[in-house]
């Protein structure tokens, strides 16, 4: 397929087909700024603030939306998630490639400000409803970045009902002749007779400075990649290694048969607008109520000017001509108060937040647990829209790996802080990147508020003796990247080791003090793998001692035995029997030949320290040096 031709007026078709949505765009915008007064020019397609002329009543402008806002972007809020790599084969060499880059996507997010530029998207996702990341590489700061994409400047195939369904996706950028003209030399004709932005070109798209040119960068799902002007290509790439698009789009509320989303403000703007035209009305009336007219006869002989605000004022009139009456207006209707509370409460359904989640006192509702699942079930209308949210993080992070792969091809060093706070600095080579990675984001730990209330919930559990100690460090730790997270990685690393070892035939030795549920987990893994199966029969057992005697650790004698002896569950066997000839027996016919040789060796060896081999055999049963004693079946 070749280079689309006119492809610059194919986005600006595009452009001209969401004017509606830009003008809603405009009008959320102005409304989250507190100009609820607004006029809307036609020639220019954009609005301008009402200016109250003279005569026209007091307009009252209370910001609803901006507290509603405020509050759903604060439960927005993010924090550093938990980020794990998958690596593409269960072997030593690609875990330890997972784990680094496990760290450089940790030093990406930190080098990059991801945090900031996320809270940036969510802002437009609220106002708009509609935003979305670009991760690209920057060739001059020799580094991937990710970056905002406003609606304003987003772009795909007209008629489609979504955005992953388009065959392109484009970005707008605004940037000053010169930095073209450096960039793309080749092309300095054709940037100088480029038109430039105005600051009067209407609406609030495009928000941009003076004198800029506008472009474009477009991605094909066919892989394509180019930078216009217009229609001229200043630059085409034929194979991005990032596929489809490096631009993830999050919508706030899906429509069917809508691509743009609807956002949080939009909705509220016309309830705001009634409220304001409400309260203006009740302001206008306590104005009129503490200032009365006055019916003067016109034979009373009192100036025009004579009723002021001065207190103790005399104000003389002819007796016989009429004396003066004040007229006093009729109040507004109670219904007229009850209407505003009626429209602050409509704003909260229609947000899915309410008096609880702004720190109000609920009305008619005076329990705690009642109180909490209200505040439960606002939180809950936002899960649908974290969960698009931790979608575009998590894509976002797996075009970030691909895209290093592709342009890291020298050692990168990183600077980061380990788990006591110090700077360390790490050399990641491009042989450290693994090809296609799977990234996957822990549920709930990229919003605080979420992670929050899980922690709450652990530590309540185990307040009531649901769950132990080290389950709730477990629950609550792996979500916090604190140092309990950091061994946990450590010792499976470790336990994948010892693994490998077993695997290639070495005798291993494991210690009580080490982490036997990383042990347990890594053996138990492999042993559930097809290449536990393809290894020979001497080497199986051996494995298999090893777990056998990892589970039964601090268990008795007697019931280890019988786990060693009943492992193999078809066809099955009689139990042993327990006399001590009979066990070791047993043992001599169980285990495998390379433990029972590790076994009589270090018995020897014990033996020749101690004294006796009656030493020797009492030693290692009593297992307090080793896990797993060669008398034990194990190393």
């Amino acid at each position: 397929m070749g280079w689309p031709e006119n492809m610059g007026s194919t986005i600006e078709q595009a452009d001209d087909d969401k004017s509606e949505h830009k003008t809603d765009w405009d009008m959320c915008v102005h409304f989250l700024a507190g100009n609820h007064w607004l006029n809307y020019d036609r020639g220019l397609r954009r609005y301008e603030v009402a200016r109250p002329r003279e005569g026209d009543s007091t307009l009252v402008t209370v910001n609803l939306v901006l507290n509603i806002y405020r509050n759903i972007l604060s439960r927005l809020s993010i924090n550093y998630p938990s980020m794990a790599v998958v690596p593409s084969a269960s072997n030593p060499e690609d875990s330890t490639k997972a784990k680094s880059m496990e760290l450089l996507l940790q030093y990406h997010w930190m080098e990059d400000e991801l945090k900031d530029t996320i809270t940036d998207m969510i802002r437009f996702l609220l106002s708009c409803g509609t935003s979305a990341l670009h991760t690209f590489y920057d060739p001059d700061k020799e580094r991937v970045r990710t970056e905002v994409v406003s609606p304003y400047d987003l772009f795909w195939e007209q008629g489609v009902q979504d955005p992953a369904d388009s065959e392109w996706c484009a970005i707008r950028s605004y940037h000053t002749k010169r930095e073209l003209k450096d960039a793309y030399p080749d092309f300095e004709q054709e940037i100088e007779d480029a038109a430039t932005t105005s600051l009067h070109d209407g609406g609030m798209d495009p928000d941009v400075p003076e004198g800029r040119v506008k472009i474009y960068e477009v991605y094909w799902k066919s892989g394509k990649h180019a930078i216009l002007l217009k229609n001229d290509y200043l630059f085409k790439e034929e194979d991005y290694p990032v596929d489809p698009f490096p631009v993830q789009v999050v919508r706030y509320s899906k429509i069917p048969t809508r691509a743009w989303g609807l956002g949080l403000i939009q909705p509220l703007v016309e309830l705001n607008w009634f409220y304001n035209k409400a309260r203006s009305a009740l302001i206008m009336n306590v104005e009129t109520m503490s200032n009365p007219k006055w019916l003067v006869p016109r034979t009373a002989g009192i100036d025009n000017h004579a009723f002021t605000d001065k207190p103790g004022e005399k104000i003389h009139y002819n007796a016989a001509g009429g004396e003066p009456k004040m007229v006093q207006p009729v109040p507004l209707p109670g219904y007229v108060l009850d209407n505003l509370t009626r429209i602050q409460a409509e704003m909260g359904d229609v947000a899915g937040i309410h008096s609880v989640s702004l720190g109000k006192r609920a009305v008619n509702v005076s329990s705690g647990s009642a109180i909490n699942a209200l505040a439960e079930r606002d939180m809950s209308q936002l899960q649908i829209t974290q969960s698009d949210i931790e979608k575009c993080v998590r894509k976002s992070a797996k075009v970030m790996v691909r895209l290093m792969k592709a342009h890291y091809t020298s050692g990168k060093m990183i600077r980061m802080m380990d788990d006591l706070g110090g700077v360390i600095y790490k050399q990641l080579e491009n042989t450290d990147i693994l090809e296609d990675p799977e990234v996957f984001l822990q549920a709930g730990s990229l919003f605080r508020n979420e992670a929050h209330d899980r922690d709450a919930k652990v530590l309540q559990m185990l307040e009531l003796g649901l769950i132990d100690k080290q389950t709730a460090m477990k629950e609550i730790s792996f979500r916090t990247s604190n140092q309990y997270a950091s061994d946990k990685v450590k010792a499976i690393a470790h336990a994948e080791e010892m693994l490998f070892a077993a695997v290639e035939g070495a005798m291993i030795t494991i210690f009580a003090n080490e982490d036997l549920e990383s042990y347990e987990y890594v053996w138990k893994e492999f042993m559930r793998s097809s290449d536990f199966y393809a290894l020979p029969e001497e080497r199986r057992n051996y494995i298999s001692d090893v777990y056998v005697s990892i589970i039964t650790h601090g268990r008795p004698e007697q019931e280890y035995q019988q786990a060693l002896f009943r492992r193999q569950v078809f066809p099955r066997q009689q139990s042993p029997q327990t006399s001590p000839e009979a066990m070791g027996a047993s043992l001599i016919d169980q285990q495998s030949p390379m433990a029972f040789n590790q076994l009589l060796n270090e018995q020897i060896n014990t033996a020749a320290s101690k004294g006796t081999l009656e030493d020797a055999v009492s030693r290692q049963a009593q297992r307090k040096e080793a896990l797993i004693s060669p008398v034990k079946g194990g190393f």
